[in-house]
This record gives structure tokens, C-alpha cells and sequence, in this order.
């Protein structure tokens, strides 16, 4: 049964990469077609996307044989919440539809909507990673809770990174600029309506996308046991 669960997995993993290759073929096509390189940002967007579910990975490895309460594992987690937000930033890269002059435009809603569904579904899976392992330690309606709030934070950082241009690593580079920006809209809510829209928006669109995914997963564990 393990086997097959490792093996289930890794068919997940390739079949999300080979989803991110077609999306950048797309994109190349654009590229070739409309003669500019104005959206090769997106590759590298696509790849910050997937560093939440490889840190995942090497977390759900590392707490097979040590503990979480420990440096390896406090950093691997920081990381993660660090860097999750990008699997669903992705999705505010719509918004350079708006200006961008096309030969065929459906074929970039396509490129663009296919990287904003592999980021949402790299996103998900390293999500329910964390919540499984988590589910191991404290109890259910808890670590739901610690999801939800993780999910708000997700769509305050995509806030601070659309309109701010904040970016991850910035957490370590520019700590006090950044707690700065993420206490004013507190102070001054008026003149900040975009932060609690985006990130209430954000909240609602990974909350919901996850409830699906979470119900979606045990339903075929169910499955799988009966």
C-alpha cells in the first residue's frame, strides 16, 4: 500500500510538470508569434510557484526520523510560509491581459490560465502535505484553523507583492519596510481599500479551492480502503 501511495504521488508530480512544460510551450509560442519576451516573467513566476511543494516534500521526508520542534524543521516551515503565496500569485498575473497586444488572444488567456491552474494545484498539494503532517500532532479542527490562517496571510502577501511589489525574500532583506506595509492598512484603512479586498478575495479563492481538494482527497482515500 505504501508503494502504491509513493508511486500515486510521484504520478501527481509528473503530470503537474508536464501540465508547467506545455503551459511554457504556449508561452514560447506567444513569444514567437507576437515578437516580444514582455511575459517570459512567467517562467519564473511558474518556477517560485513550485518551491512551496519541494520544500513539502523534503519537510514530509525530514519528519519521518526527526522531530518537528527543531532548527531544520522550524526553518523548513518559515520557508514554506514564505514562499507559498507564489503558487497562488500567479493567478493576479491575469491582470497583464489588459494591455497586451496579441495575434490571438484566446491562445494567451489559455498560457495564462493554464500557470495559474498549476500554481493553484502545486499550491493545494504542498498544502495538504502540511495539513496531513499537522493532523499527526494536534487535532483536526485546530490544524484546519492554522490552515485558514495561513491561507489569510497568503492573500495579504499577494496584496503586498501585486501592488507593493514586496517579494519573499524580503522577509530576511527588509523585515521593518515590510512589517510597515503590512500594519498600515490597520491604521489607515481608508486609504488602503485594495489590501482588505485582495486579501479577503485571495482568502476566499484558496479557502474554497482547498475545501474542495481536502473533501476530493479523502473521499478517494475512502475510496481506496473500502
Amino acid at each position: 500500500m505504501r508503494e502504491k501511495s509513493r508511486l500515486s504521488a510521484t504520478n501527481i508530480y509528473w503530470a503537474l510538470g508536464i501540465q508547467a512544460l506545455v503551459s511554457i510551450g504556449f508561452l514560447f509560442f506567444s513569444v514567437i508569434a507576437n515578437h516580444t519576451t514582455e511575459h517570459l516573467f512567467l517562467i519564473f513566476n511558474l518556477f517560485l510557484a513550485w518551491i512551496p511543494l519541494l520544500v513539502a516534500v523534503i519537510l514530509k521526508k525530514y519528519l519521518k526520523k526527526k522531530p518537528w520542534v527543531s532548527i531544520p524543521g522550524a526553518f523548513l516551515i518559515l520557508v514554506w510560509i514564505c514562499f507559498l503565496p507564489n503558487s497562488f500569485y500567479i493567478v493576479s498575473d491575469l491582470v497583464h491581459l489588459n494591455n497586451f497586444s496579441s495575434i490571438d488572444i484566446l491562445v494567451d488567456i489559455i498560457t495564462f490560465f493554464m500557470m495559474a491552474i498549476n500554481g493553484i494545484l502545486v499550491g493545494l498539494i504542498s498544502v495538504y502535505l502540511i495539513h496531513l503532517e499537522l493532523n499527526k500532532r494536534i487535532k483536526s479542527y485546530t490544524s484546519m484553523l492554522v490552515i485558514l490562517s495561513i491561507f489569510l496571510l497568503c492573500g495579504l502577501a499577494i496584496y503586498l507583492g501585486r501592488y507593493l511589489r514586496w517579494n519573499s525574500w524580503d522577509v530576511i532583506l527588509n523585515p521593518l519596510s515590510l512589517l510597515f506595509d503590512i500594519t498600515n492598512p490597520i491604521f489607515d484603512p481608508e486609504t488602503q481599500s485594495k489590501a482588505y479586498t485582495t486579501t479577503i478575495g485571495f482568502f476566499g479563492l484558496i479557502g474554497s479551492c482547498y475545501l474542495i481538494f481536502w473533501q476530493s482527497a479523502k473521499y478517494l482515500i475512502r475510496g481506496e480502503e473500502s
